[in-house]
């Protein structure tokens, strides 16, 4: 669900602003519950096309103060020379997408505490607003949203204080821990365990509480079996970092790989190297040069009544930019490129030649080896 690819709104601040699908499940809860549960409840009397209207309208503030709590991050991560490559609405919230961690404790602090800041900022204005127009006599139609957003952004800014990886609070306590030990990957450690106990310490009061018949609870669970995935989720990664550090990708990478040549027909190529071979990719080699990499996934990709006829060179991923990575370059520098969505593989040159392949595997394994 959470791999669906997201989809480009624009830019704010030069940052890009992207939605994933699994943002529109959130959206209309929150918008259905404001409308026919919260609007009604509170203001009696009105009517359901003014509730309505006044919960999507709600729902569209709400998640623009999420953007302005993620991009409070994202612009403090610039001032220190981060970058940032986007920021994501998705189920469960917001996501800053940023190319490195921060260099110290100092500004992990910073970073991560301009988000609930931002809140608390919003937090204020929207209840002087709701405050200044009830006082006016304006009609309840105008304030109530007001008065919703003051208490749903306080809400988030303390929420997301709590002292758990990688809510914002944990980030925090990942920067104190950091700051008094010097170890980044033991701060991240402890941050963790603290995420997984605040997101499994949830999930056990949704459950009493949907035993106890509070349906409402199953979205509380559900975010705290969230925290927990990604609490464990982050540690991983930020030993993996931390065992990469200072190797180079032609110590980790597979050598001498078999190359696929581009002039064979798809049928050739399943037969010959896929059926029975060791690999799921192939470099391809077209006229004594290597052009592009070709997996299983990349066949499939094109009808089966088509392989007789379509060549290798024609399947094939030729995003050379994407796909060659030098042989003497920082392992841990190229992990985002063997991310889920990339190609899978990196085509490992050196000398002006292919020396090897690298894959997520290649990773995996040097990172067993390192804990043995």
């Amino acid at each position: 669900m959470f791999n669906l690819p997201s989809f480009r709104l624009g830019r704010l601040f030069g940052i890009p602003l992207e939605v994933n699908p699994t943002w529109v499940i959130i959206f209309v809860l929150v918008a259905t519950t404001l409308s026919f549960t919260y609007f009604p409840s509170e203001f009696p009397g009105r009517s359901p096309w003014v509730n309505t209207l006044s919960g999507i309208i709600t729902a569209v503030l709400f998640f623009a103060s999420i953007i302005a709590h993620e991009l409070s991050h994202s612009l403090v991560a610039r001032t220190g020379g981060i970058k940032v490559e986007k920021v994501t609405l998705f189920m469960f919230g917001g996501v800053a997408q940023m190319e490195e961690e921060p260099a110290g404790p100092g500004r992990e602090f910073f970073m991560a505490i301009a988000g609930p800041l931002a809140s608390l900022v919003l937090a204020a204005l929207f209840f002087i607003t709701y405050v200044g127009l009830s006082a006016a006599g304006v009609t309840d139609v105008v304030w109530a949203p007001f008065q919703y957003l003051a208490f749903i952004n306080f809400w988030v800014a303390l929420f997301n204080m709590l002292p758990g990886f990688p809510l914002d609070g944990g980030r925090v306590l990942r920067a104190a821990l950091w700051a008094l030990g010097g170890d980044q990957l033991k701060a991240t450690l402890w941050a963790s365990r603290a995420g997984q106990f605040i997101g499994y310490a949830m999930v056990a009061l949704a459950v009493l509480g949907v035993l106890q018949g509070s349906l409402d609870f199953i979205w509380f669970g559900l975010i705290g079996w969230f925290i927990a995935m990604l609490a464990e989720a982050s540690y991983r990664q930020q030993l993996l970092k931390a065992t990469l550090e200072g190797v180079r990708v032609s110590s980790i990478m597979s050598p001498d790989p078999v190359v696929a040549p581009g002039s064979i027909t798809l049928d050739q190529l399943v037969e010959e190297y896929f059926i029975g071979g060791r690999h799921s990719r192939y470099p391809v080699e077209s006229a004594g040069s290597i052009i592009g990499l070709i997996s299983l996934s990349d066949v499939k990709r094109i009808p089966r009544d088509e392989w007789a006829t379509t060549y290798v060179a024609e399947g094939a991923d030729r995003d050379l930019a994407r796909l060659l990575v030098d042989a003497e370059e920082a392992a841990d520098s190229v992990l985002p490129r063997l991310s889920p969505t990339g190609p899978g593989a990196l085509l490992v040159v050196g000398d002006g030649r292919l020396v090897g392949v690298l894959t997520r595997a290649d990773v995996v394994s040097r990172v067993r080896r390192a804990s043995l």
